[in-house]
């Protein structure tokens, strides 16, 4: 099973995706990735905490039903994340014309990965 650290590694590699493309000059055209990117970010953080309870879910359904048991308190922004991301990846939606909903999605990211630092 994967250890608390590597969930935090790959959360800080993803982290510099995520900042790579944010500042990229063709950064509204990479809006529907940013949106992923977060999401992924914030998985990683909630795996790295669900990993000290020696929870390691297999699937999004899982590890939805741990975080809202867990980790209520970031469920909303998980919650939307995850869906944001799935229309990101599998929906005509685009989030190229939605700037502001793309700074949000960002910010709910960051804010479940310091709730998850104050965790562990």
């Amino acid at each position: 099973m994967p250890t608390t650290a590597a969930h935090q590694d790959k959360q800080s590699r993803t982290h510099l995706a995520l900042s790579d493309l944010e500042q990229s000059q063709n950064s509204p055209q990479h809006a529907d990735w940013i949106v992923t990117l977060a999401f992924y970010k914030a998985l990683h953080a909630v795996d790295s905490y669900l990993a000290t309870l020696e929870i390691h879910p297999k699937g999004h359904v899982t590890r939805n039903r741990s975080v809202r048991r867990y980790i209520e308190d970031i469920f909303p922004q998980y919650s939307a994340l995850y869906d944001a991301s799935r229309e990101a990846r599998y929906e005509t939606y685009t989030y190229q014309d939605n700037p502001q909903a793309v700074t949000g999605l960002v910010n709910d990211s960051m804010f479940i990965e310091e709730y998850i630092n104050t965790l562990l």
